[in-house]
């Protein structure tokens, strides 16, 4: 908008010095004009002001409030934002926590109640690092019992990437505490798209990428877990699932030091239930009405995600044009998305 009415001032400008001395009268309406215009813009542009400021005032202002769960054998972090039907994000992993959603998630709370929470283990949440403790069973207690706690008495879960497995595991196990599910970039829930997707892993990590995580794990803060290094890790092993390699610097990687000193062993414990998952055949018992979310450059390929459309019964797909993490890349077409899902549930 700046760049337009520079042009015009100056297009007014060049006119009246055109006119010239023999067309006075006309010049001074001329002059008349361009004041009342140059004041009707100025009132345009200072309402346009008010109106964007209030928008991001309203957005930054949303209520929040945090609490820690206190269970047997954790304690499990979580944040509420904003107001209306409540979604549970559940973030992706093994081994992360909620930040790297954040704040870009958060224009949905202008519209819905959003609860993020740590899974057990990493950011905030705190959980004995053993077998018992760290399961696909107890991640999917634990928001039965973060439901419980903050008395909703159905909610809506939005999954991404791994954190697609617990939504899935919570569908199968509460599918009466669930309005929907949202699958945001799912890993898949098998094996059967497995070499694709190593193909398509191989070919999108460039030689530049395979050097430099040589190059950060060989440092000593790896083998530290400094948090600083393990975030350029992933910053770096990110990089290849976006559609612009650039924007991976959107993402907000500055992991804590609770994620960065327990992240890989909560992702070994976890390991030994993820590589016994083969679900392919138990997805059509799930009857939850379930939005599976597609980036089009994402590293699995669009057949697996119409395949879990397909197996579900109330499934339904949606591509969208961004890699692995949509709300960086293509916020527009996933909050039509969403809000148009969303919308459906609640008729």
């Amino acid at each position: 908008m700046a760049d337009d009415l520079s042009s015009r001032a100056v297009r007014s400008s060049t006119t009246e010095r055109a006119i010239g001395l023999g067309y006075a009268v006309l010049h001074v309406c001329v002059t008349v004009s361009v004041v009342h215009l140059r004041k009707a813009v100025a009132q345009v542009m200072w309402m346009t002001f008010l109106t964007a400021t209030f928008a991001v005032l309203s957005a930054s202002a949303q209520t929040s409030r945090q609490g820690l769960l206190s269970l047997e054998d954790a304690r499990i972090f979580y944040e509420v934002i904003g107001s209306g039907i409540p979604i549970v994000v559940i973030h992706g992993g093994p081994g992360l926590d909620h930040n790297y959603l954040r704040p870009a998630l958060d224009m949905f709370a202008t519209q819905n109640t959003l609860v993020y929470y740590d899974q057990r283990g990493t950011g905030r949440s705190e959980a004995t690092l053993d077998s018992d403790a760290i399961s696909i069973d107890t991640f999917v207690d634990d928001i039965d019992d973060l439901r419980q706690s903050l008395e909703y008495d159905r909610i809506t879960l939005l999954a991404h990437s791994f954190g697609a497995l617990i939504g899935l595991a919570y569908a199968r196990k509460y599918p009466l505490n669930l309005d929907g599910l949202v699958l945001m970039n799912p890993v898949e829930p098998g094996k059967r798209f497995s070499g694709a997707t190593a193909t398509r892993q191989s070919a999108a990590r460039s030689d530049q990428d395979a050097k430099e995580l040589e190059d950060l794990m060989a440092l000593e803060g790896f083998q530290a877990r400094d948090p600083a290094t393990l975030s350029q890790v992933y910053r770096v092993s990110f990089r290849s699932m976006f559609r612009d390699r650039g924007l991976v610097d959107e993402l907000e990687l500055d992991i804590s030091v609770r994620t960065a000193q327990n992240g890989q062993e909560v992702a070994r414990l976890l390991g030994e239930d993820l590589d016994t998952i083969d679900w392919w055949d138990q997805l059509p018992e799930i009857e939850v009405p379930t939005l599976i979310i597609h980036g089009r450059y994402d590293i699995p390929p669009i057949a697996m995600s119409q395949a879990l459309a397909d197996a579900l019964p109330l499934g339904s797909l949606s591509v969208l044009e961004s890699g692995h993490f949509p709300y960086v890349e293509d916020q527009a077409g996933l909050a039509s998305t969403l809000a148009s899902f969303l919308a459906g549930l609640q008729r």
